[in-house]
């Protein structure tokens, strides 16, 4: 129920970026998958793609304008305004990117592993757990040795430990 109350809603045309929970089967009002006491979730997250080169492209052309109309250059707060009026036509108009990060959670053994390649991207799957959930007691995970470093010394000795296998 919390996270079908904190469901995806699609980007607006005025917004950057919209996230939200989304089922992670595609099932509708499948929040949540449960198989052994193991759970799966979903956080969606859509956001407008609109580079800044472009932005300052359009808001250049029209300063260039105002320049020839008043016949001196435009002052800060007037190229800021520009800028925020191109932001807001352009924005309709930029492409959507759609990116879906999967989290599972082990109730009972305390873990919580999110599918994210970046610190930033776990961090956002937590921010938007804490405005569901309210509270939530989370520790990070300490190792005796990072990932990198045993790694880096089972590629050096080109011996891996047990279950483990160096490959090309």
């Amino acid at each position: 129920q919390a996270l079908a109350s904190r469901a995806f809603r699609g980007c607006a045309s005025n917004a950057l970026q919209t996230a939200g929970w989304v089922p992670p089967r595609g099932h509708e009002g499948e929040w949540l998958i449960s198989v052994q006491g193991q759970w799966l979730i979903c956080l969606g997250v859509e956001q407008r793609l609109l580079p800044t080169s472009v932005v300052r492209q359009y808001a250049q052309e029209r300063l260039t304008e105002l320049e020839e109309q008043q016949g001196f250059r435009p002052g800060r707060r007037q190229v800021q305004e520009i800028r925020e009026a191109v932001t807001a036509e352009l924005l309709p108009r930029a492409f959507i990117r759609r990116r879906l990060t999967y989290v599972w959670i082990d109730p009972k053994g305390g873990w919580l592993v999110i599918d994210a390649g970046s610190a930033a991207r776990a961090d956002e799957v937590i921010e938007h757990l804490k405005i569901t959930l309210g509270t939530l007691p989370l520790r990070p995970l300490q190792t005796q040795q990072s990932p990198t470093t045993a790694m880096t010394a089972w590629l050096a000795s080109g011996e891996a430990p047990a279950g483990f296998s160096i490959d090309r």
